[in-house]
């Protein structure tokens, strides 16, 4: 081979370190980047679950503290406000607490309501369930809220 052909791959070589040693950066940006995108959407969907339970420890609290009949929320429950968010945030166990949520309170919302019309065992009845269903939500509120919501709220593996 004649001596010109080694210079010339002599005189490539710079080159092509320098258009790998940028394709390799490249590389190290775009992967950077894709971690922090998953990183944006991880916290993205950490701030609207959280937004969620929140409400929902808010409503069972208020539940515990002052009853349904204190906020007037029309003919459907506080919690039908987000349930339809819920079901795509969430699994189907967040689904199905938030509908006994909602069942419970309607129940409750109803049970308040007849308190004062009903009379002798009825009477005593409805203030028996009712008493129950304050003690589920006063449940609900100091523990079994956060837990239900617990494996949805973590930065790490989160579902």
């Amino acid at each position: 081979m004649p001596p010109s052909f080694w210079s010339d791959i002599a005189k490539g070589i710079p080159t092509a370190l320098v258009t790998l040693a940028l394709g390799i950066a490249g590389l190290v940006i775009a992967y950077n980047q894709l971690k922090v995108a998953r990183t944006t959407l991880e916290l993205d969907r950490y701030d609207k679950r959280y937004a969620i339970f929140q409400q929902t420890w808010e409503i069972l609290s208020a539940t515990v503290m002052k009853g349904t009949r204190e906020k007037r929320y029309g003919l459907a429950t506080p919690f039908n406000n987000f349930l339809p968010e819920a079901s795509f945030l969430f699994g189907q166990d967040i689904s199905d607490y938030l509908n006994e949520c909602s069942k419970n309170w309607t129940e409750l919302y109803g049970l308040e309501a007849e308190r004062a019309d009903v009379a002798g065992k009825d009477r005593q009845k409805t203030i028996e369930r009712a008493s129950e269903l304050q003690l589920w939500f006063f449940e609900q509120a100091s523990v079994h809220c956060k837990a239900k919501f617990a494996n949805y709220l973590k930065f790490s593996d989160s579902k």
